[in-house]
């Protein structure tokens, strides 16, 4: 009993996917059906009379949003990252008007004027937490050392002469530790290809991460279908 209910706990790291979606007279689009899948499970929203929607309590990773509207389906031009208690923002997406569109079968034809603004990633008023993606945990030059990729990310935490992680007015061990929901003491190093987030906590921790005087280290480890996704995304490309 103990297992399957820390199991359950484990699977609650869930964010929000959210944006705008307005026509080329930058008016907003109605009644569209944001649309994304996670495995074979579908996550849906609809756009309201502003053109914004949320498309809630996903599981962290990358999502593919698509839009559905009067018969005609189009796809947001580039992936969104969503993290743990935290969301993705597409921000605003613009395309030609649904009747413009052409798509047959399967495929869809996009037009040329499909623009997407540059997303503003913003985590959830629960600062101050400092987050790294994989996309950026790829390119750092201590991906493979844990404790160095922490101390790295924010001024309040040093690494000490015997390796240890101590923030900053805490003691030493004062921390603690959470890998895809499961409390931990400490965490070992992990291949920096299993990595999905890193968040690191050093003040108004959120109560669900229990009372600690130091601070908090959120790992989010990529999941199947997130691995799914990059490999048939490489393949497309022939790599």
């Amino acid at each position: 009993m103990l297992f399957i209910g820390t199991a359950t706990f484990a699977q609650n790291t869930y964010g929000d996917i959210i944006g705008t979606l307005v026509d080329k007279k930058n008016q907003p689009i109605w009644g569209a059906a944001a649309t994304t899948f996670y495995g074979e499970s579908m996550y849906r929203a609809q756009t309201d009379i502003d053109g914004r929607f949320r498309i809630s309590a996903v599981p962290a990773g990358t999502y593919q949003v698509f839009f559905v509207y009067e018969g005609d389906t189009i796809y947001a031009p580039e992936k969104v990252d969503v993290a743990p208690d935290s969301y993705g923002t597409l921000s605003t997406v613009t395309f030609a008007p649904i009747n413009d569109l052409t798509q047959s079968n399967d495929s869809v034809t996009m037009l040329d004027d499909f623009v997407f603004y540059e997303k503003i990633k913003l985590p959830i008023g629960e600062a101050p937490m400092t987050k790294l993606t994989q996309k950026e945990i790829k390119f750092s030059p201590v991906k493979n050392d844990m404790k160095a990729l922490v101390a790295g990310m924010n001024s309040d935490v040093r690494q000490t002469e015997d390796g240890s992680l101590v923030f900053r007015g805490a003691r030493k061990g004062d921390l603690i530790y959470y890998v895809d929901g499961v409390k931990m003491n400490q965490v070992f190093n992990l291949p920096s290809s299993a990595l999905g987030y890193v968040m690191v906590y050093s003040g108004a921790i959120p109560a669900k991460y229990g009372d600690t005087n130091g601070g908090v280290i959120v790992v989010e480890t990529r999941s199947y279908f997130d691995l799914l996704r990059e490999y048939n995304s490489r393949m497309s490309l022939g790599e």
